[in-house]
């Protein structure tokens, strides 16, 4: 009975896995290498026979040179080896006078001398036979290195389930004795389920871990406690700061557009330049303060209802977009922007401009404005006679 190199369970012949541990065994028992003597025989078989068959033709024909005696004993002698006198087969008398017989009727024949005459050669005596070689006795043979015997694979493609307390392996399906832990083909266990194994939904990954009843009472509640803190906090963040987030995307992703004031009015006005040529769309008609007072601390002042949410502020200053018109009036140099909301207090920002012609930009945001005033704080060009001009205002809200 075979065992298990690793474990030491007896295994049955044939099995690929043990049945114990699952360790790989080999496919077939263990086979003995040939025997010596075996391979030396079939190897050295051959020439044997050879020599043998040599021996046999020329004691038949009986007669022949001297060099093919001369082969024929010479092969005969290099075959024979060292233990062809315990290995050789008994040779009969009549064979051997035979034997005998013909080498004695081969006469051996001398070539011409050309210098000397022609003399007839020596009968050499006759020499004693050699037994021939048994036909089995092998000869020398060169070692070679053992080569291992190839593994032959086992065919399961017959198995059958076999009796019905076997186990079937769930991999392939092949039956095992009962018993058994690993399965006899493929190694797998013969415990695992068939199918594969179920997900596992996110929802139980989720769920607190199970512990053992009166431990980690103190852990779990501070854990839901603090959960609770972070989700107040997060709706607490979402109520204040929410809408400003909302209002910071749209700022930025939406266009602002042009919005006229619902009514303007002025601290003072100079004749023929009312404070609603701020806002007529025309840069070459302006609003100038009286010319009784100074410019410094007067103002205009821009309604709107419904509230804006204002987004871009563009002044033209100057009595023209004209170079020679610009000059002959003062410019106002520094505004004070004051902007009331309804729920709040008013904000101010200082504008300061630049002494030439076009338009002059100011982004300043500001939501639920319902009254914008600007105030002179500076000018440019003032001078007895001159009137400080702003001729157009221009304000854009997000839609």
């Amino acid at each position: 009975m075979r065992t298990c190199d690793n474990c030491g369970a007896e295994v049955t012949p044939g099995d690929g896995f043990c049945g114990n541990c699952g360790a790989f065994l080999a496919w077939n028992d263990p086979v003995p290498p040939p025997a010596p003597a075996a391979t030396a025989t079939a190897v050295g078989a051959p020439a044997a026979r050879d020599t043998g068959a040599a021996t046999d033709a020329a004691r038949d024909t009986g007669a022949g040179d001297t060099g093919a005696r001369d082969a024929g004993e010479s092969g005969a002698g290099d075959t024979a080896g060292p233990g062809a006198d315990t290995a050789a087969e008994p040779v009969t008398a009549a064979e051997d006078t035979a034997a005998r017989r013909a080498a004695a009727l081969v006469v051996p024949v001398r070539p011409v001398d050309d210098d000397g005459p022609d003399r007839p050669d020596p009968v050499p005596a006759a020499a004693p036979a050699e037994p021939p070689p048994a036909a089995d006795q092998p000869g020398a043979v060169r070692p070679g290195l053992p080569v291992a015997p190839a593994p032959v694979v086992r065919d399961f493609a017959g198995d059958a389930a076999g009796a019905p307390d076997d186990l079937v392996c769930p991999a392939c399906g092949t039956g095992n004795p009962a018993g058994r832990s690993f399965c006899r083909r493929c190694g797998g266990p013969l415990a695992a389920p068939a199918g594969p194994a179920a997900a596992v939904p996110w929802w139980r990954r989720l769920r607190w871990p199970r512990r053992r009843p009166g431990r980690g009472g103190l852990r779990r509640l501070l854990a839901v406690l603090l959960v609770l803190a972070l989700l107040a906090a997060a709706a607490w963040a979402a109520v204040r700061f929410g809408p400003r987030a909302v209002d910071a995307v749209r700022d930025r992703t939406t266009t602002p557009e042009a919005v006229l004031p619902s009514a303007v009015v002025a601290s003072s006005e100079a004749r023929g330049h009312p404070a609603r040529s701020l806002v007529d769309g025309l840069n070459n008609r302006y609003w100038a303060p009286a010319a009784d007072r100074p410019a410094t601390g007067q103002y205009v002042e821009l309604t709107f209802d419904p509230p804006i949410r204002l987004m871009d502020l563009i002044v033209h200053t100057g009595a023209s977009p004209q170079q020679d018109v610009f000059v002959r009036q003062a410019r106002p140099a520094e505004l004070t922007l004051t902007l009331w909301t309804g729920d709040g207090p008013s904000s101010t920002r200082q504008l300061r401009l630049s002494d030439r012609p076009g338009p002059q930009t100011f982004h300043h945001v500001v939501g639920g404005v319902t009254r914008l005033r600007l105030t002179i704080d500076a000018s440019y060009g003032a001078q007895r006679g001159r009137e400080v001009a702003l001729a157009e205002v221009e304000v854009f809200r997000r839609p």
